[in-house]
């Protein structure tokens, strides 16, 4: 993921008639993918100035991409919030978490939390009666303290399941920290004093905010919006998506549904920045009805069709093993970087995930393990997940679902295991196709699926 050239810099006529509508007025951007919405998205967000802004998706990994955006313009990077988090939770605090040894059950300080963000610490103690003696005797572990001006609320949570030490001391989304300063206090991570929490985040209420952005948008159901999101944006809401990229038909929507319910005025982004043409024409197919990606396509400046660039290859393989093995090959004889290899579930994904470390090779990878045995003995954790995903690293191989790769884009998309009897299904799968910037790889073992059946043969490379 080359996130230098994801990140639009010079907004095009139709994108600049996404910014010409004031931020407090409500709307809706449709566009192809590759038309730059969730660029559009970070832009809007700059347009609420005083950071009274939120930026709502959907995936965890688009959260990232996101960060980076905000990031680029100045912006709070906290400020975009995964869907289920904004929902449950609250707002995430990014940095590490540390606690101090204590003398409780678990050898763990339950007092006190500690976020290391870069070079900036700070410091939170149990909200309450213990929070006000502090504050009134002015030491904490014999050391001053300071009262911190509007100071900051926050409760942990995990990311992910971890040692049942840290749920007995610290709960989950239950107990909450109010920030202090401590004076005189040296915090070095590296010091045994200290326990970094893992998986541990901070999070603050969930306010109401006065600019509601929605990046995915057709992700998201009409109860959601309701609920969720209009009910909690003090002047105006923007939604950005496709319904074409709509990944579960039993929870999201159409995007003229929105339209017609909340009767929000449309803009459309008109340009293809992302899919060349020859990834393009097979691409257009996989929709029902067929899409025009080729007529406003201005990758490259328009010049993007063969020879200038690659034919899509369509492979069959004796057996799924084989078909790992090309991708492989491939990747190691060509010297092949900012790769990603996108898988229709979790349990795919493992498994391709152990065949790369088999071979030695380095990846980044997102993936959720369900923990069977665990789940019907009644015992926690139920699954666990894994999470490397850089996506600064171009060199190491990212091996995603289609639902985590919404929103990203890579020069080369390997997309094996492209067999009828997968029963992929259409919008993921065309989700999956339109993350190439360059080549693209479909292989299968059986059958081929389908949703290629339109493909013209002059097209691709079989």
């Amino acid at each position: 993921m080359r996130l230098d050239n994801w990140f639009i810099t010079n907004p095009d006529t139709s994108q600049q008639e996404v910014l010409k509508v004031p931020v407090n007025q409500n709307l809706v951007v449709k566009g192809a993918a590759g038309s730059g919405k969730t660029n559009m998205a970070i832009y809007r967000a700059r347009q609420a100035g005083d950071n009274s802004f939120v930026i709502v998706v959907y995936t965890v990994a688009l959260k990232k991409m996101i960060r980076y955006g905000l990031s680029e313009l100045g912006l709070d990077k906290d400020r975009v919030v995964h869907e289920w988090s904004w929902i449950n939770r609250g707002m995430d605090i990014s940095g590490d978490v540390f606690c101090l040894k204590g003398n409780n059950n678990y050898g763990l300080n339950e007092s006190l939390l500690i976020l290391k963000t870069g070079e900036k610490i700070q410091f939170f103690v149990s909200r309450g009666v213990e929070y006000d003696s502090i504050i009134q005797s002015r030491l904490f572990l014999d050391y001053p303290v300071q009262p911190v001006e509007n100071p900051l609320e926050v409760s942990i949570d995990f990311d992910d399941w971890v040692d049942d030490k840290f749920y007995y001391t610290f709960y989950r989304r239950h107990r909450w920290f109010k920030q202090i300063q401590l004076l005189d206090f040296q915090f070095d991570p590296a010091d045994e004093r200290f326990v970094l929490i893992p998986s541990g985040l901070l999070f603050k209420e969930k306010e109401k905010v006065n600019y509601l952005i929605i990046d995915e948008g057709q992700d998201f159901s009409i109860v959601d919006y309701q609920q969720s999101f209009i009910s909690q944006a003090n002047k105006a809401i923007t939604i950005f998506g496709d319904t074409n990229q709509q990944l579960y038909r039993q929870r999201g929507t159409n995007i003229d549904k929105i339209i017609e319910v909340f009767k929000y005025p449309l803009l459309t982004l008109n340009y293809n920045y992302r899919i060349p043409k020859t990834v393009a024409k097979v691409a257009q197919t996989i929709p029902n009805p067929h899409l025009d990606l080729l007529t406003n396509n201005m990758k490259n400046n328009g010049n993007s069709d063969y020879p200038s660039f690659p034919k899509p290859i369509i492979k069959k393989c004796n057996s799924e093993n084989e078909e790992l093995q090309y991708i492989f090959d491939r990747i190691q004889t060509e010297g092949l970087d900012d790769v990603a290899i996108l898988l229709p579930n979790n349990d795919i994904i493992e498994k391709v995930h152990k065949s790369f470390s088999d071979r030695g090779i380095g990846t980044q990878v997102r993936y959720t393990v369900d923990l069977p045995e665990n789940r019907n003995a009644g015992i926690y954790p139920v699954f666990k997940s894994v999470d490397t995903l850089d996506f600064t690293n171009q060199d190491l191989p990212c091996i995603l679902t289609y639902h985590s790769a919404k929103g990203t884009e890579f020069d080369n998309v390997f997309i094996p295991f492209a067999d009828e009897d997968s029963r992929l299904e259409r919008n993921p799968f065309y989700v999956a196709v339109t993350r190439a910037s360059s080549r693209v790889f479909i292989t299968y073992s059986r059958k081929l699926t389908s949703l290629l059946k339109d493909v013209n043969r002059d097209d691709i490379i079989s």
